[in-house]
């Protein structure tokens, strides 16, 4: 897979804020991770880990097939039909996409 050309992006901030950024053993790594957190929640479950003790997945796979869900064909993530609004439902063909997708344009 080819490596994904990265953009520098520039900001200001105070003083302050500037010598505790300029402080972190990788900036940019720290800025980016606040970014992406803004934009998604953190799971319940395993807190951002990514992974679950076996008795919690266990028990999540259990409560899974009883929700009906439809899966976003930009993200690949699946949403119970029942949290969401009937107007996200709607629309061309069987081709569901979320709102985050939509309103950031990154509808593949």
């Amino acid at each position: 897979m080819a490596q994904q050309k990265q953009t520098v992006v520039s900001f200001r901030v105070d003083h302050h804020l500037a010598e505790i950024l300029n402080n972190l053993p990788d900036k940019s790594a720290f800025i980016r991770e606040a970014i992406l957190r803004r934009f998604h929640t953190e799971c319940p479950f395993c807190r951002g880990r990514g992974v679950l003790p076996g008795l919690i997945a266990e028990w999540f796979e259990t409560q899974l097939p009883r929700l009906k869900t439809i899966e976003c064909k930009c993200c690949n993530y699946r949403y119970p039909v029942d949290i969401l609004p009937p107007e996200a439902l709607t629309g061309p063909g069987d081709d569901f996409v979320c709102s985050h997708c939509r309103e950031h344009g990154h509808v593949h």
